[in-house]
């Protein structure tokens, strides 16, 4: 039995390939005999000359060249084979005419498979998740046949996988494939008719824009401003928080005795003391390494906060409001953020509104 993998960027092809040569398949590798090729010619081996090189093989050959090759290996061997990773729509129409063929596709959640993709921190893989994203949409959809077409490719699939749990989980599924195939050397007691699908997550949690937005306005709650309550969420790469903030007085300053007023001499106003939540949220990231990071604020940051965010390294401003675009001091935040080359994007949410039920954990 020859079993090809597809599937999507990240999504754990490595490590059904590696469960099932642990069951005593024979491993060929699409990935292996391109950049094979690439070295040859003396390129640098990356995401973007892995498809050029790969297109080129297909173009001047046929479309189904590469996996031909690995198939014809494959086919000489006494042993059950594992091809990875098949990608284009050539390649799966021309094996399926072979027999003793199937496709398996794999597939999880795009953050989970980019977080997996950066943890494996080779140099193909350390990109931003717009460009993670970007490559996949490049490589989803294609009208030529020699070019990658990972949707048709994981519609065709005799089976597929979604690895979005554990590698428990993972392993089990693999099991109960090669059971219904019939060539699982360690059979499991399965009394399902076929390869059934694990209990479905749940689809209606929230997306991390609406999660960070909804951290920086919980985090306006502590605010004890009686007019104007704002939070902030600085966010990393990786998407882990690594700093929180709301506007108040400096810590050891009595917010009983200093004023809250608006108007009035600048002393005798909130203005000449109050920290605001972006400001906060940076120095409370405890020396944090910010660059490359985003800020989710409620309120677009005045220019004093648009200081503090371009000094501190973060690239990225993502805001709810912008009801004071007219003020100078807006007018100045945007023109030194621009300058500085740090992006600031309004942020559209998908909710109107997200409740947290504490009675709902009662018991």
């Amino acid at each position: 039995m020859i079993i090809g993998i597809t599937g999507t960027l990240g999504a754990g092809k490595g490590t059904v390939v590696d469960l099932l040569k642990k069951r005593g398949f024979l491993h060929y590798s699409a990935r292996k005999l391109i950049t094979e090729e690439i070295l040859e010619r003396g390129l640098e081996v990356n995401r973007d000359t892995l498809v050029e090189i790969g297109n080129e093989l297909r173009q001047k050959n046929s479309p189904s060249y590469i996996a031909e090759k690995l198939f014809a290996k494959a086919s000489k061997e006494d042993s059950n084979c594992v091809i990875e990773s098949l990608r284009t729509l050539g390649e799966i129409e021309t094996l399926k005419k072979k027999g003793d063929f199937f496709l398996l596709a794999v597939d999880a959640s795009p953050e989970i498979r980019y977080k997996r993709v950066r943890n494996r921190k080779s140099e193909t893989d350390l990109v931003s998740f717009e460009k993670f994203m970007e490559d996949e949409r490049r490589e989803m959809t294609s009208a030529d046949i020699n070019k990658q077409n990972l949707k048709t490719c994981i519609e065709m699939a005799d089976a597929k996988i979604i690895n979005d749990g554990t590698f428990e989980e993972l392993e089990r599924d693999v099991e109960m494939l090669l059971d219904k195939l019939e060539i699982n050397k360690k059979p499991i007691k399965i009394k399902q008719d076929y390869f059934p699908e694990r209990i479905s997550k749940r689809k209606d949690y929230i997306s991390w824009d609406d999660y960070f937005m909804g951290i920086a306005l919980l985090s306006a709650k502590r605010s004890k401003d009686p007019n104007t309550q704002i939070g902030a969420c600085i966010v990393d790469q990786d998407n882990k928080i690594v700093g929180i903030g709301y506007n108040g007085f400096p810590i050891g300053c009595s917010d009983e005795e200093l004023p809250w007023e608006r108007e009035g001499s600048f002393l005798e106003t909130k203005y000449a003391y109050v920290c605001h939540a972006e400001l906060n949220a940076i120095l409370n990231s405890r020396n944090a390494n910010l660059r490359k990071c985003k800020i989710y604020v409620p309120l677009f940051p005045c220019n004093e906060c648009a200081k503090a965010i371009i000094q501190s390294g973060i690239r990225e401003v993502i805001y709810l409001s912008d009801k004071y675009a007219d003020t100078e001091s807006v007018q100045a935040s945007k023109k030194m953020l621009q300058q500085a080359g740090v992006k600031f994007v309004k942020y559209i949410p998908k909710l109107d509104q997200i409740k947290i039920d504490y009675s709902a954990e009662k018991v």
